[in-house]
């Protein structure tokens, strides 16, 4: 090795431990910056022919577990799902009240149930009746109040919607930009710098949706939603959110952008737009929670305040009177008389268990006048009961209803193997009550188990017992019936509009006085009020988590509320677990990940001090064969 040789060394491994030392000022820099990963630079041999020319700068290279950092991003979007719903159901919960605690509403309902119990003890008294109204009107306000909030956090999913949409594609934007920087010539410095901007975005995305991603050989990221969605490849879809300013109970995403009352996110791509959440692109991550709270859980929590609403208006406004009848034969000469007051109105029901031919089956007739509405057994949340449309007006009246009823029955009788004159449906003419009866000595008998028809009360006197309690603040009169139309049931929504009705607050003497002879101290309808109240025989829609609609809750209006608020508090509270064993699963692969990429202040100090004895190694070659040559000159 010559002098020349030495001296090229030499100035090989300035070169090198400069470049080093600028890339080790470069992690120490950056030892706070979380998306950056430490930067290491590989040595390797220069060579000259055959001979080792000294030390050249290899690959500059970033230190990192790429297995880790894809477990890494697939839980930060599961994270940011579990977060997101444990934020919300959180707040739901508050807003329900701990049960039993004051503003809790099974605390407001008992509060109201005791009342009746108040006025049953004493109905003369003005101010046991006030009561009644007064805490009545306390429910109201309570199932309003907490409807509305439902409603805005729905608008609140709705708005972080609308922001995530206008997040992703600005990310998704930036990302492709990368992609197209990668895709071109440039150092390993930039490359690198590139890389950790690539991948910082990346676990941003994940953040708001789950993706696939997949890289080329030059580094460049495609990214795969659900359903394999390409959110990025070669190109990019342009996201849009279609916010609505105004969320109520019967706003709802459907499919079909003709009936979808809520915003959704959709992508143009070269072959047209695609509803995103249609196609299942999101399903994990802030989006997809915030999809599933505004669509489904806070619906759903609504759809428990309506049951309540409607139970309740139903429970206290509803009434059948139905006693055992014998008539003389032949034909049909056992079964119920059942009291319609002053007519079936558009809603009401009238149920009925028949038995032919060793067959029983409960049979449920509601009047729907619309005929665009499609009858279906869910029309009630009764599991056992097959459903049947009644139609009429004051025309027709209850006459008609019978002669519907008669066709009907005569259908499900003949289906059985039951003979025809099994069963007779017919108004008695001085009554007006509806007798159901059947013939047990037809072949394999037949008989009428129960009947009973729910009236709705229309005015405070016209009830019986039963009085319109509570209105729908939005229908006609303000009559709560369950009605069904085509533009839905009238119980959607119906939280947000109950009401005590106005004509009982300025006469709360009709909380005992069912006409103008009830005595002052008659317990007969707030004895029918208690009862209404407590009865536990009610079923309830499914909603939520309460019920299927083949095993319904059933119970009280008060047991509902409970499990209802109980609900609420468990769902919150799994949560809020499940969210905090997500934070710790990402905590614990960001540390694997750290332990491997971060960089360590020490480490890069005691590297410096290498690179610095390295440097001045070199610097004293360069000096002695310096001293070297100057000594050959002068000889």
């Amino acid at each position: 090795m010559t002098l020349t040789s030495a001296l090229s060394n030499s100035l090989s491994g300035l070169r090198f431990t400069s470049t080093a030392t600028a890339l080790t000022s470069a992690n120490i820099a950056n030892a706070g910056n979380p998306s950056y990963t430490r930067k290491l630079i590989d040595p390797v041999d220069a060579l000259a022919g055959d001979q080792i020319a000294g030390v050249a700068v290899g690959s500059i290279r970033r230190e990192y577990d790429a297995f880790v950092q894809r477990q890494l991003v697939g839980e930060r979007s599961n994270a940011g799902y579990a977060s997101t719903r444990s934020q919300f159901l959180s707040r739901l919960d508050q807003m329900m009240g701990a049960p039993g605690s004051a503003r809790a509403l099974d605390t407001v309902l008992n509060t109201f149930s005791s009342s009746f119990q108040t006025l049953l003890t004493s109905p003369e008294s003005d101010t046991a009746r006030a009561g009644v109204i007064n805490s009545a009107t306390v429910v109201a306000q309570t199932l309003r109040s907490l409807s509305s909030a439902t409603q805005d956090m729905r608008l609140d999913a709705e708005s972080g919607l609308a922001d995530a949409t206008v997040r992703l594609n600005t990310l998704l934007t930036d990302l492709s930009k990368i992609n197209a920087r990668l895709s071109v010539a440039f150092t390993d410095e930039s490359r690198v710098g590139l890389l950790d901007q690539r991948d910082a975005m990346v676990s941003e995305i994940a953040d708001y949706v789950q993706v696939r991603t997949v890289y080329d050989d030059r580094g460049a990221v495609q990214l795969y939603g659900g359903a394999g969605f390409v959110l990025l490849s070669s190109s990019r879809s342009e996201l849009s959110f279609d916010s609505r300013d105004i969320i109520g109970p019967t706003n709802t995403y459907d499919e079909d952008p003709t009936k979808r009352t809520v915003g959704t996110i959709t992508a143009t791509t070269s072959s047209g737009t695609v509803d995103l959440i249609a196609a299942g692109v999101f399903t994990s991550g802030k989006i997809a929670a915030l999809i599933e709270l505004r669509d489904k859980a806070l619906p759903a929590t609504q759809a428990q305040l309506d049951q309540i609403a409607a139970n309740l208006a139903q429970a206290l406004g509803n009434t059948s009177t139905s006693t055992p009848l014998t008539v003389a034969g032949p034909g049909p000469t056992t079964g119920f008389d059942t009291a319609l007051g002053s007519g079936l109105v558009d809603g009401d029901t009238v149920t009925m268990e028949l038995t032919a031919n060793g067959v029983t089956q409960k049979i449920t007739f509601k009047r729907v006048d619309d005929g665009a509405v499609t009858m279906s057994d869910d029309m009630t949340a009764d599991p056992n009961d097959i459903v049947y449309r009644l139609t009429g007006s004051s025309a027709t009246g209850a006459t008609g209803h019978a002669a519907q009823m008669q066709t009907a029955i005569n259908a499900w009788a003949a289906s059985v193997g039951a003979p025809a004159g099994a069963f007779s449906v017919a108004v008695d003419p001085t009554t007006g009550n509806l007798r159901v009866l059947a013939d047990p000595t037809v072949t394999g008998g037949a008989s009428v188990g129960s009947a009973a028809a729910n009236v709705t009360a229309r005015t405070l006197a016209d009830g019986g017992s039963a009085l319109p309690f509570f209105v729908d603040t939005a229908a006609a009169g303000g009559l709560y019936s369950g009605q069904v139309t085509g533009a839905g049931n009238q119980y959607v929504g119906l939280a947000s509009r109950i009401d005590v009705n106005g004509a009982l607050k300025a006469d709360p003497s009709a909380l005992v006085k069912i006409n103008a002879t009830t005595l002052e101290s008659d317990e007969t309808r707030p004895s029918f009020l208690v009862a209404a109240l407590a009865s536990t025989d009610r079923y309830f829609a499914p909603a939520g988590s309460l019920g299927t609609t083949s095993h319904p809750f059933q119970g009280s209006v008060l047991s509902y509320a409970r499990s209802v608020i109980v609900t609420q508090t468990n769902d919150a509270a799994s949560a809020l677990q499940v969210a905090e064993g997500q934070e710790a699963v990402v905590t614990q692969l960001q540390a694997r990940f750290d332990s491997v990429a971060a960089v360590n202040i020490d480490d890069e100090m005691t590297l410096l001090i290498q690179l610095q004895t390295a440097y001045g190694a070199n610097a004293r070659v360069m000096s002695a064969v310096r001293e070297m040559l100057d000594m050959l000159q002068r000889m």
